[in-house]
Parts: structure tokens; sequence; C-alpha cells
């Protein structure tokens, strides 16, 4: 979970202006299908979500900073969820984009205001990571250029060394909930589409007219673990390395 007062600024100063403008600028039918798919009626609501725990998390971070007391609570997602779109259910999108604006430009505030505080505070490095950037990925629009380069050299970067920092008993959840036996059948998994992404992102820059062959995923899971499980796994491990610094200069 790498963050750093820098990379909270810059999700505030590029990635969350530019998130608006991708909604705005879309086919109506693609806006709908997103709100669909995010669970939202309108993006007001959903501006509403991020907006409410940011103003959640400012709260909290500038108690810390100023080495106050605040409450501790024990969050029900699905009910602070709704009171946050609850709250705004009468109020114009245009008015909860001026939320949403002030709220982001508090964050910002804050950051210059104090400048060491995400890495001398862990709870507020742990506030600025869930609700400024893990909030972008999980209720990305479009796959942006910052965004993913932005993961791939950060969080897939230290994806190795998360996982292996990790307890057993956590390592085993993990492992449960992913579906794979190993930690590096996933990382094997995680390899080969990469790989298939950048077969496919050449041949579209190459020809826009590019079709890149179907693939039936669960054979071809099936078949990356086999494959991978014949290696050495600091064999794979580089080809995770690699594959990623591959896919950083692709995109650069």
């Amino acid at each position: 979970m790498p963050v750093t007062t820098h990379r909270a600024r810059d999700y505030l100063e590029m990635e969350w202006p530019a998130y608006l403008t991708a909604f705005h600028t879309a086919v109506p039918q693609t806006q709908t299908d997103f709100l669909k798919a995010q669970g939202y009626v309108r993006f007001a609501d959903l501006l509403a979500h991020i907006a409410v725990w940011w103003e959640e998390a400012l709260g909290i971070m500038t108690a810390v900073v100023e080495g106050r007391e605040f409450e501790r609570k024990k969050y029900n997602f699905d009910e602070f969820n709704a009171a946050a779109v609850a709250r705004f259910k009468d109020v114009s999108e245009a008015d909860v984009i001026a939320f949403f604006e002030d709220l982001r430009q508090k964050l910002i505030g804050f950051l210059r205001a104090h400048p060491n505080a995400v890495e001398e505070h862990r709870r507020v490095g742990v506030w600025f990571y869930s609700v400024v950037i893990h909030h972008a990925a999980e209720h990305s629009f479009a796959a942006s250029r910052f965004l993913v380069l932005d993961w791939l050299k950060n969080d897939w970067a230290e994806y190795l060394e998360d996982f292996t920092g990790l307890a057993p008993e956590r390592q085993q959840k993990f492992l449960e909930k992913q579906g794979f036996p190993r930690f590096r059948d996933i990382v094997a998994h995680i390899v080969a589409w990469w790989g298939e992404s950048r077969k496919a992102i050449k041949g579209v820059t190459a020809n826009p007219a590019y079709k890149h062959p179907s693939i039936d995923v669960d054979a071809f899971n099936a078949d990356v673990v086999e494959r991978y499980g014949k290696i050495d796994e600091a064999q794979l491990y580089q080809d995770f390395e690699s594959s990623r610094l591959e896919l950083i200069a692709l995109v650069e």
C-alpha cells in the first residue's frame, strides 16, 4: 500500500479533476451503463459518496496532526454510503460537484499545510490511500493513462513483497478468496494476462482494425498455472517484474 504526499497530491490535482471530465464527455449510454455497474442512479450520488468520505477523512486527519482526540468509529459501509446519498438526494448535480470540488481543494490544502503528515502518521496515510487513491480505482470510469502508470509504478511494484509480508493465516485467506492454491499460481496468472495485453495493445496501435483472438478464459488460466508450474519460482517472480517494466515502457 505505497502512499506518499506526492502521490496523494497527484491524484487530487490530476486524476480527480479528469474524472469529472471523462464522465461528462462520454455518450449518455456509456454514462448510464457505468452508473448501473457502480450501483448509483445519478452521477451526483456517486460524487456525494466520494466527497462525504473525503469530508470524514479530513476531519479525522486534521485531529491526528493536531494531536486532538476524535471519535473512533467502527464503520458500517453500507449504512455510511446510504446516508451520504440520502444527504444529497435533493441537491442538484451542480451543487454536489461544488461540494466535491470544495473537499478536493481542502484536501490539497491539508497536504500543503502538513507536507509530512502522510509519511509521519500511519492513520493519515491509510485514509489518503483509502479515500483518494483506492477510491479512484474502485470508481474508475476509464483506465486513464495516469491510473495505469500509477498502479504499475506503485501498487504492482510492491505486490510480491506485500503478500510475503502477510502473516501465514492472512496469506491463506487471500489465496482462498482468489481461488488459487498457491501464490505463485496467482503471479503466473497475472504475468500471462499482462503478456496478452501487450500483444493486444501493440496490435491495436499498429492497426486500429486489429482484433485479438478470442480466449477461453478458464482454459487459458488452467494452462498458465500448469505451464508456469514447471519453472523456478525465482524465475517466475523475475518474469513478473520484467513484464511490469515492459508495460510501463509501453504506456510511456
